[in-house]
């Protein structure tokens, strides 16, 4: 006699877990865990709110599910527990380079700040605005396929670029002056001759 057993069947890829989430007298779900990230950076729903997991029987608060716990280094600071008096950006998240807007797009940007440190100072200034307003997006995509977003430290960086580059242009217009200023009293003496002959 030969036993038989059976193997319940699982899809090859991966299942992710079904969440339902209590809104007032509505229940919505199922929905995704990256569905309840998004609705939390949206504001749709509040780490007070309740979600229960499918298969449970008791509601309990969004922010005490563990998935929702585990916050990456750049999440914003309310996210990560600390005081926060401005408001949360809201990301729209793109799988789509093309659908992308210009000023969010990273070589744009790149292109901006490198052409405006280096030639046109109005580009760098455009391309610190696009970044300190707006997430940037990267051409390359996460394990979920929507694009990367850069990270926080370039709103630093341009910071000192944009800095350094007022230095030097200072200092570019000292040294011009430097160098015209003999010029502009031979310019000015010989004007006052012309006009002392006429």
């Amino acid at each position: 006699m030969t036993a038989t057993i059976l193997k319940p069947y699982a899809p090859s890829r991966n299942v992710s877990q079904a969440y339902y989430i209590a809104k007032g007298q509505k229940t919505l779900g199922p929905c995704t865990l990256d569905d309840l990230r998004n609705f939390l950076a949206y504001g749709s729903i509040a780490h007070g709110d309740l979600v229960m997991r499918d298969g449970e029987q008791q509601w309990r608060p969004v922010a005490s599910l563990i998935e929702i716990a585990v916050v990456s280094e750049n999440a914003a600071p309310s996210e990560r527990g600390g005081l926060s008096f401005l408001p949360r950006r809201r990301t729209v998240r793109y799988r789509d380079y093309d659908r992308v807007p210009k000023d969010q797009r990273g070589s744009v940007v790149l292109g901006w700040l490198i052409l405006g440190f280096l030639i046109f100072p109005p580009l760098l200034w455009r391309g610190a605005v696009s970044i300190y307003s707006h997430p940037i997006f990267s051409s390359k995509a996460d394990e979920n396929d929507y694009l990367r977003v850069w990270p926080r430290w370039p709103e630093v960086a341009v910071t000192l670029m944009i800095m350094l580059n007022g230095i030097l242009w200072w200092a570019l217009l000292a040294h011009g002056y430097e160098w015209a200023a003999p010029w502009m009293r031979e310019f000015m003496d010989a004007s006052k001759g012309l006009r002392e002959m006429f």
